[in-house]
């Protein structure tokens, strides 16, 4: 089934079914043989951020079980973590406007830099750990059929995109804006079903959001990974940096306009009405 809520099921049984859902898509793309081990990890790592998205949707009936689970996913996503963050680095050389003897320079550097972790030893080790991951979900504390169950998640991962919009001054604090950015769309996405002529474009333009921050981002990771850029990549860099943010104000100042009571408010209304139809 889908990475969302459904109406004929209860919210403890749809919270279940998305976590073993998503077990069992990671360790069916971790193991897919038609797949070069690249690709299999950085799809994998996807279904780990949206595993921890639903668990932060859930963190305050979970208790102290939401530490256990949100470190284990955190941990298993960024053990698997270097490959695709070098791709996304050289993608963003590839966005610029640069000569080509200072592009060609440029990559030679990060290849030369680059990172081969043994993918192979990863993926089996996370294959291991996942078995133990899947047995532990039996034993979590029981959740009511409520939308008080999720109401305290949604509200507190739209308030954290919120405030971090506010304080997204620096390469590093627009980075954190934007993992704020992507959980409240994944947020989004499990409610989709709710009203979808209006949740779909709601969660098209976070997509959009979280695209222009994180090629913001992969340009600062850019200029850090050759060292001493020349003036030209710095340059170029500092110009579409300035451009991409430019795009997250405008995109940010609609996206978070209401309060979080505001914006909690309207989605329990969409809930109910969803429920009771």
């Amino acid at each position: 089934m889908a990475y969302a809520f459904e109406r004929d099921e209860t919210i403890p049984a749809a919270i279940t079914r998305i976590m073993h859902e998503q077990v069992t898509r990671a360790r069916e793309q971790l193991t897919d043989p038609g797949s070069p081990p690249e690709e299999r990890v950085h799809n994998a790592r996807k279904r780990f951020k949206e595993t921890r998205a639903l668990l932060r949707m859930v963190r305050e009936p979970l208790g102290a079980q939401f530490a256990v689970e949100n470190v284990w996913f955190r941990d298993a996503g960024r053990s698997l973590a270097a490959v695709r963050d070098a791709d996304a680095v050289l993608e963003a050389l590839e966005k610029l406007e640069l000569s080509r003897w200072v592009r060609a320079n440029v990559k030679r550097s990060l290849e030369q830099n680059r990172a081969h972790p043994p993918l192979e030893e990863l993926i089996a080790h996370t294959l291991e750990q996942l078995v133990v991951a899947e047995e532990r979900i039996a034993f979590w504390p029981p959740l009511d059929d409520s939308f008080e169950t999720i109401a305290g998640g949604l509200r507190r991962t739209y308030r954290d995109g919120r405030r971090s919009m506010k304080n997204a001054l620096s390469a590093e604090e627009l980075h954190e804006w934007r993992k704020q950015v992507k959980t409240h769309w994944y947020h989004v996405q499990l409610l989709r079903h709710l009203w979808p002529p209006v949740m779909k474009p709601y969660a098209g333009v976070l997509d959009e959001l979280s695209h222009v921050l994180g090629d913001h981002h992969d340009l600062h990771v850019l200029a850090g990974s050759t060292g001493r850029p020349s003036p030209s990549l710095r340059k170029a860099a500092a110009s579409r940096q300035k451009e991409l943010e430019q795009q997250a104000a405008a995109l940010g100042a609609r996206i978070f306009a209401e309060r979080p009571g505001a914006w909690l408010a309207r989605m329990r209304k969409y809930w109910s009405a969803w429920r009771d139809s």
